[in-house]
């Protein structure tokens, strides 16, 4: 067995071990409705709900909106109501690197019904969001979310990665054990790559970084659960429709168990890029 199909057995294995559903998000440029399931637009707000504001009074821009209708068959993900994510458009979109999760300069609220007879023009007297500078914005208009359920396995960039592959590694090739994944060599994270990378825009599965795993560090292993991922994305003709930064990522965590509770109130946010 060479080494390559080596590496693509033990993955093989673990993938099963460790699937997870998720849902693919695409983007389709084009006016959506209040409710619908968006990156951009104007937020639905139920009547007399203020738009959410940072800790100076300014107010956060709808980064996405997810209409909970489409997550059928999403275990533990709301099944009604809206998900909604904000975030300061500052030169960090919002993230403060030594508190990624506080609720300040992001937000993600959650609304368990949707009241219809809810106006966008009143929204638009009241909404009127914080930009630091035009350039900042990591998206350019508004684009509604297209979802293809999938399932997928354990990703290269998931902190559990290098623990899950050793494991099951060492269990199959007991005469050449390794302690890490890089001791196998540098070539193997190309071999494994396109197999076994986490990027793309995404509900649930496992995560993607440009960097590394925050949760890695400082006692964030608990945010165990993918809630969102929006991946720096071009169009069919190759027009951008979401960047961060140097064609990096953005991903916001949560606990499963406070997932299935519906409770928003503790909830991770990285972004990073090249």
């Amino acid at each position: 067995m060479s080494k390559k199909e080596a590496v693509l057995k033990v993955y093989n294995d673990i993938k099963n071990e460790t699937k997870k559903e998720a849902m693919s998000i695409a983007l389709k440029k084009q006016k959506t409705e209040l409710t619908d399931s968006k990156v951009g637009g104007i937020p639905y707000l139920p009547v007399g709900v203020d738009v959410p504001v940072d800790d100076e009074g300014r107010q956060l821009t709808l980064l996405a909106q997810i209409n909970c209708e489409e997550l059928e068959g999403m275990d533990d993900y709301p099944q009604k109501g809206i998900l909604q994510f904000f975030i300061l458009m500052d030169d960090c979109y919002g993230l403060d690197f030594d508190n990624a999760n506080e609720q300040n300069t992001f937000r993600v609220v959650y609304y368990d019904n949707i009241d219809e007879n809810v106006k966008e023009e009143d929204i638009l007297k009241i909404y009127n969001p914080y930009i630091e500078e035009e350039d900042y914005l990591p998206f350019e208009g508004e684009f509604k979310m297209v979802f293809t359920p999938y399932e997928e396995g354990i990703t290269l960039e998931d902190f559990n990665f290098d623990k899950v592959f050793v494991k099951r590694y060492n269990e199959l090739f007991q005469d050449n054990q390794i302690e890490a994944f890089w001791d196998l060599d540098d070539d193997s994270e190309d071999e494994l790559y396109e197999e076994v990378s986490g990027d793309g825009s995404k509900i649930g599965g496992y995560p993607y970084f440009t960097q590394s795993d925050p949760r890695a560090y400082e006692n964030l292993d608990s945010y165990n659960t993918l809630l969102l991922q929006i991946d720096s994305m071009d169009d069919e003709k190759g027009n951008v429709q979401t960047i961060w930064g140097d064609a990096g990522v953005c991903n916001f965590f949560i606990n499963k168990d406070k997932l299935k509770n519906l409770d928003f109130s503790d909830i991770l946010y990285n972004w990073d890029c090249c």
